[in-house]
């Protein structure tokens, strides 16, 4: 299939904006833009009092990721996971999960490998008034009719388990889960707070979920990027990257173009894009996903152990000396090819 994905950047400021039971939902990628490769939603919960989705399941790989507040994840017989910020919940498709909102307005960022969610999504919500959740007063006249619900539920690959996400209010007997049968890949929580870091490439890097633990589908790492170029020209082979940028300002080169992306911004790389980027705040943090899996692998093998922070990287010294050989078969299983051009941001 030929690729005709293009790279773009979107804020949530200026993304599709949609009102659904309670939430704010920022469409920030669809699988129109990315070919159905993944959708990203950009969601604020104002619920605190235990709201959140009941048991379901979808056909999709979904991950979340909570920014601000904090949430308590169900997620293949596992109750009571705690979302602190910062937190990553990695759920491999066809896994019974829900989730409750502990405190008003917590911000989460949630995506979909493969896209679909997003046109369901989209089909039963109402366009936002404005950047926050909707009113108390309208959450109930919003709701979507059961049988609309259900049909495209059933459409984009949503099962109701104990009940309908987008129908069935929030209720602890419908928030718990069962374990998959047969599953080959589990659910699982992660944050950076308690994982090792690694210096490599001009920033330090953790990884919060890898090949193994996602069937190779994708890998999520977090990083913080000193300022000044940090990644240098090069274009991926059948592999698409996404950076969504925490806190920070950065510049990017996609393809002929120059664009910028600040705090809450997505960029979206897909293969065969000539890209590089350059970090003009003092610091960058970002989040850093694959679609396939196998970037990690690069991270570990160039970087070394550290708990510093991004501004004590020496300019060149970030990566450890190596077997070239070894280091050039990496980049070639990757399908990552570094381009010795020079640099023009």
């Amino acid at each position: 299939m030929v690729k005709i994905a293009k790279p773009f950047v979107t804020n949530a400021d200026d993304s599709p904006a949609y009102w659904q039971i309670g939430n704010l939902w920022q469409v920030m990628a669809t699988g129109v833009q990315t070919d159905n490769a993944f959708t990203l939603l950009d969601q604020i919960v104002h619920d605190g009092g235990g709201g959140g989705p009941v048991t379901h399941t979808h056909s999709q790989d979904e991950g979340l990721y909570v920014i601000s507040g904090r949430c308590t994840f169900n997620a293949g017989g596992h109750q009571g996971l705690p979302g602190s910020p910062g937190t990553f919940v990695s759920i491999p498709g066809n896994t019974e999960h829900s989730f409750t909102v502990d405190e008003p307005d917590t911000h989460v960022l949630n995506f979909y490998l493969p896209a679909g969610f997003e046109q369901l999504l989209i089909a039963i919500s109402h366009p936002a008034k404005e950047r926050k959740p909707p009113p108390p007063e309208l959450i109930e006249e919003m709701m979507p009719s059961p049988w609309l619900a259900e049909k495209l539920a059933a459409d984009y690959g949503q099962i109701s388990v104990l009940g309908n996400p987008f129908v069935d209010r929030p209720d602890p007997a419908k928030m718990l889960t069962k374990p998959t049968p047969s599953a080959k890949l589990f659910p699982f929580t992660a944050n950076a707070s308690n994982l090792e870091k690694i210096t490599a490439m001009g920033g330090h890097w953790t990884i919060l979920a890898d090949g193994k633990q996602t069937g190779g589908c994708y890998c999520l790492l977090e990083v913080k990027f000193r300022t000044g170029i940090v990644i240098a020209p090069r274009i991926y082979k059948e592999k698409d990257e996404m950076i969504y940028v925490l806190n920070g300002n950065m510049s990017f080169l996609l393809g002929d173009r120059v664009v910028k992306a600040g705090t809450g911004s997505l960029v979206y790389i897909p293969s065969g894009t000539v890209y590089s980027a350059r970090v003009d705040s003092e610091e960058a943090h970002c989040l850093n996903l694959h679609t396939r899996s196998g970037f990690e692998e690069l991270v570990q093998f160039v970087g070394r152990p550290d708990v510093k922070g991004p501004s004590t990287l020496p300019e060149d010294s970030q990566q450890k000396s190596s077997d070239a050989a070894v280091r050039a078969r990496l980049l070639d299983t990757i399908g990552l090819q570094e381009l010795l051009v020079p640099d023009v941001l």
